[in-house]
C-alpha cells in the first residue's frame, strides 16, 4: 500500500477539474529567483524541486505563480523536520504531487515595486508610519524595510491611508485594519476549517486507517473548487453588504435633511435600544453528560436561531458568546420580542433549554461591538433567569407599556451580580391574541 501523499496531511494538493464556468486564468511566468523571492527561500531550493519533479516548468524554465506556494509547503515541511531524502523519495513514489496550483491560488500579485518598503513610508505621506502596526493588526508578518512589496500592495495602501487620513480619530486605521482582519480571518478561515470538517477529516482517517490507497481524487477536487470559491463569494457578498448600507445610509440621511429644512415631517424619535443575552441553562453539565459533540451542537443551534431572531426583529446578532449569544435590537418591544422567539425555540428543539435578560438604555456603538451598563445590566438580568424564563427590566416595562403581545409579571427586587443595590425584574409572559 502506498503512504499519505500531501492530501492526506493538510488536503492541500490541488489536482482539479474546470472550475465551473469561470475563464481560464492566463497565468504570468516566473523565474527561479522570482519563485524564490516569493516564496521567502534560497534559489537553489526552487531548482532542486524542479529536478525531482515536484515543480514544473515551461521549455523556458519558467514557472507560474502556483509554484510558490508549493515551495512554501515544501519548505514548511521540512522547518517541521522532514529531511530531503524523505521529499525526494515521496515525489519518486508520486506520494507527493503539486498538481494545478494555480486553480487553488486566486491571487496573483503584480510586480515588485522599484523602492524599498522604507523608501515607499517615507513617501506614503501622513499615518504612514502607522503601516507596520497595521501589518501586525493584519495578522501578516512586517515587510522588511530593506527590501520592496507588490507595487499593487503600495497602491492599496496609498488609498487606505489618503481615506482615513480624513477621520478624526487617529486610531481609524488600526479599527479599520482590525474589522478588515477579523472578518476576513473568521469567515475564509472558518470556511477551510469548515471544508476539512466535512470532506478531507473522513477521507483522511480512512487513508490513515489503511482502508485507502490514496486520498480520493472526488474529494480533492471538490475540496480545491470550494476553497477557490470562497474568496469569490466573500467579494460578491461584500459588494452587496456594502451597496445595502449605502442604499439605507442615503435614504436616512436624506429624510433627516428633508426634515431639517422643512420639507419633510421629522421621524419619529426612536426608543432607547434593546439588548438581550440568551443563554443556555445547564450547559457545562450537559457537555459532561452527553459528550462535546452534543454541546456542540446546541451551541450551533443556539448560533442559528438567534441570528434568525435578530434579524426578524430588524436588529443584529452582535457575538457569541460560547454557550450564549448577544443580540442588539432598535427598542424594548424588539427586544422582548426576539428574547421570547429565541428561547422558546429552543425549548421546542428538546436537547437543552435556554433563558434571556432583555434591557434598554444607552449604549456605546464601536466597530460593529456594543458597550456601556445597558450592556451589563442586560448580562446580569439572563444570569438570574431560571431554565425557559425570559426576564426584563422596569426600563423594557415602562418603554413597552400597552404593547402587545406580551406582559410582565413582578418577581420582586433582585440582587444581581456586580450591582450595588437590588433590581426590579419582571417575567416576560405572551399575551393571547385578540
Amino acid at each position: 500500500m502506498q503512504g499519505p501523499n500531501l492530501e492526506a496531511t493538510r488536503d492541500i494538493d490541488v489536482g482539479i477539474g474546470s472550475p465551473g464556468r469561470r475563464m481560464p486564468r492566463v497565468s504570468k511566468t516566473y523565474s527561479a529567483a522570482e519563485i524564490a523571492g516569493e516564496a521567502g527561500c534560497e534559489e537553489e531550493r526552487v531548482r532542486w524541486l524542479a529536478k525531482i519533479g515536484l515543480l514544473a516548468s515551461d521549455e523556458r524554465g519558467r514557472f507560474t505563480y502556483g509554484s510558490v506556494l508549493a515551495v512554501k509547503m515544501v519548505s514548511a515541511l521540512m522547518d517541521s523536520g522532514t529531511a530531503p531524502e524523505t521529499i525526494e523519495h515521496a515525489a519518486a513514489e508520486s506520494l507527493l504531487s503539486f498538481q494545478r496550483l494555480d486553480e487553488y491560488s486566486p491571487y496573483e500579485p503584480g510586480p515588485r515595486s522599484d523602492r524599498t518598503f522604507a523608501e515607499f513610508l517615507a513617501d506614503a505621506g501622513p499615518g504612514a508610519e502607522m503601516l507596520p502596526a497595521i501589518y501586525e493588526v493584519l495578522g501578516l508578518p512586517q515587510p522588511d524595510p530593506a527590501a520592496p512589496i507588490h507595487a499593487d500592495e503600495e497602491a492599496m495602501f496609498e488609498r487606505f491611508l489618503a481615506g482615513w487620513r480624513q477621520a478624526p480619530d487617529p486610531d481609524a486605521p488600526l479599527r479599520a485594519a482590525r474589522l478588515m482582519a477579523q472578518g476576513t480571518r473568521t469567515t475564509l478561515l472558518g470556511w477551510a476549517e469548515l471544508l476539512d470538517e466535512q470532506l478531507a477529516k473522513p477521507a483522511r482517517e480512512r487513508l490513515l486507517r489503511g482502508q485507502l490507497e490514496r486520498f480520493p481524487d472526488d474529494v480533492r477536487v471538490t475540496f480545491t473548487r470550494m476553497t477557490s470559491l470562497a474568496p469569490e463569494m466573500f467579494t460578491w457578498l461584500a459588494a452587496r453588504y456594502l451597496e445595502h448600507r449605502s442604499v439605507t445610509g442615503i435614504v436616512e440621511g436624506f429624510e433627516r435633511f428633508l426634515a431639517s429644512r422643512g420639507l419633510a415631517p421629522p421621524p419619529d424619535p426612536l426608543g432607547p435600544p434593546a439588548i438581550v443575552f440568551v443563554d443556555l441553562s445547564g450547559f457545562t453539565r450537559m457537555t459532561s453528560e452527553r459528550g462535546d459533540e452534543t454541546a456542540v451542537d446546541a451551541a450551533t443551534s443556539l448560533q442559528r436561531r438567534a441570528d434568525e431572531a435578530a434579524r426578524r426583529y430588524g436588529g443584529r446578532l452582535v457575538k457569541l458568546l460560547g454557550d450564549g449569544a448577544m443580540l442588539r435590537l432598535s427598542d424594548a418591544a424588539a427586544g422582548v420580542g426576539a428574547a421570547l422567539d429565541l428561547v422558546e425555540a429552543m425549548n421546542a428543539e428538546g436537547a437543552l433549554s435556554s433563558h434571556a435578560g432583555v434591557h434598554a438604555g444607552p449604549v456605546i456603538e464601536r466597530d460593529l461591538d456594543v458597550f456601556g451598563q445597558t450592556v451589563n445590566l442586560a448580562s446580569r438580568i439572563a444570569d438570574a433567569a431560571g431554565p425557559g424564563e425570559v426576564l426584563a427590566s422596569e426600563a423594557v416595562t415602562e418603554a413597552t407599556s400597552g404593547e402587545a403581545p406580551f406582559g410582565f409579571e413582578g418577581i420582586g427586587d433582585t440582587m444581581l451580580k456586580g450591582l450595588p443595590g437590588a433590581v426590579p425584574l419582571f417575567r416576560v409572559t405572551r399575551t393571547p391574541d385578540p
